[in-house]
C-alpha cells in the first residue's frame, strides 16, 4: 500500500506534478501513464515537478523522472525543472546528476496550480515489474 500521492495540474501549455508523501513504486504505473500522456501532446512548452510534499521517493520514481526528461528533451526541447526544498531530496537528485537533465530549483517558485489527484493504477504484477525494469534503464 503506498503512502503517497501524485498530483497533476495544466496551465496552458504548461504541465505540473507533485509528488506528496512516500512516492514508491506502486506509483509507477500511474507515474508512467501520465507521461505517455504528456509526450502525445502537440504542444508542451514546459513541465514543473514539485517535490515540497515529499518525504520519500524511491528510484522506480526516480528513474520515471529521468525517463520523462530525456523524453521531454527530445520530442519537446523541453527541460523541466524539479523543485526541491528538503535538502535530503536535493542530494539524491544531484547525486544522481539529475541537474543534466532537469532545472533544479530549491526556492519557492510562485506557481501554484489546481492540482487534481491521479487515480493510482491497478495492473498486473509483470506489467509492474517491466515498469521498474524499464525505470531502472534510463
Amino acid at each position: 500500500m503506498s503512502t503517497g500521492k501524485i498530483l497533476a495540474a495544466d496551465y496552458k501549455h504548461m504541465a505540473m506534478l507533485k509528488f506528496v508523501g512516500d512516492v514508491r513504486v506502486l506509483m509507477s504505473s500511474t507515474l508512467d501513464n501520465y507521461c505517455q500522456g504528456l509526450y502525445r501532446r502537440a504542444v508542451l512548452d514546459g513541465v514543473v515537478v514539485d517535490l515540497s510534499e515529499t518525504t520519500g521517493i524511491d528510484s522506480t520514481a526516480l528513474g520515471l523522472l529521468a525517463k520523462m526528461a530525456i523524453q521531454l528533451r527530445n520530442r519537446f526541447n523541453v527541460i523541466p525543472t524539479i523543485y526541491s526544498p528538503a535538502s535530503d531530496i536535493t542530494r539524491i537528485l544531484y547525486s544522481m546528476s539529475f541537474d543534466r537533465i532537469f532545472n533544479i530549483m530549491e526556492a519557492r517558485d510562485q506557481t501554484e496550480g489546481r492540482y487534481r489527484e491521479l487515480r493510482q493504477q491497478q495492473e498486473s504484477e509483470s506489467t509492474v515489474h517491466q515498469k521498474v525494469l524499464d525505470a531502472h534503464l534510463a
